[in-house]
């Protein structure tokens, strides 16, 4: 129908602004009010001559039944995990020498500044050390890689213990 109501892009209730010509003040704040609603941050019009408008707004919250989409419903605070991070660079050893055991096996508990792992370059000995106390939940590295300095080594959930 063109020309008419339903028309897109031309006729008097035109959806899309030419952009070849800047906007009215009206437009923008239409299209921004409409962003808005649904819940987009931004959005970026461009015509095939080049025009280009970029639209950003804040996110709004709308009361339950004023608008397009319902205010989340806040969820609880996951618990961050921590990283142990490599404070040098070397080859990765997950057991405590000469033996088998694990500094630091997966389940374990461990205290702040607790080895949990070492980095060696020849004779050289670094501690990886824990920079909070609580459970050991992944091994990030891999026994006998080469590791830079702040490479991850393993992955902590804290905790007093």
């Amino acid at each position: 129908m063109a020309g008419g109501k339903d028309d897109v892009v031309t006729g008097p209730s035109k959806v899309i602004p030419d952009l070849d010509t800047l906007p009215d003040i009206e437009e923008i704040g239409q299209i921004a009010t409409w962003l808005a609603e649904a819940g987009v941050e931004s959005v970026e019009l461009s015509s095939c001559v080049g025009g280009r408008l970029r639209i950003s707004v804040a996110p709004v919250s709308l009361p339950v039944g004023q608008g397009v989409i319902a205010q989340p419903v806040p969820q609880p605070a996951a618990v961050e995990l921590v990283a142990a991070k490599a404070p040098f660079f070397g080859r990765l050893c997950l057991v405590r020498p000469p033996g088998e055991d694990a500094f630091a096996p997966v389940g374990s508990t461990v205290h702040k500044g607790d080895i949990v792992a070492l980095l060696t370059l020849e004779t050289l000995q670094v501690p990886v050390t824990a920079p909070v106390d609580g459970e050991i939940v992944e091994i990030v590295g891999r026994a006998g890689d080469l590791v830079g300095y702040g490479a991850e080594i393993l992955k902590i959930r804290p905790g007093g213990v």
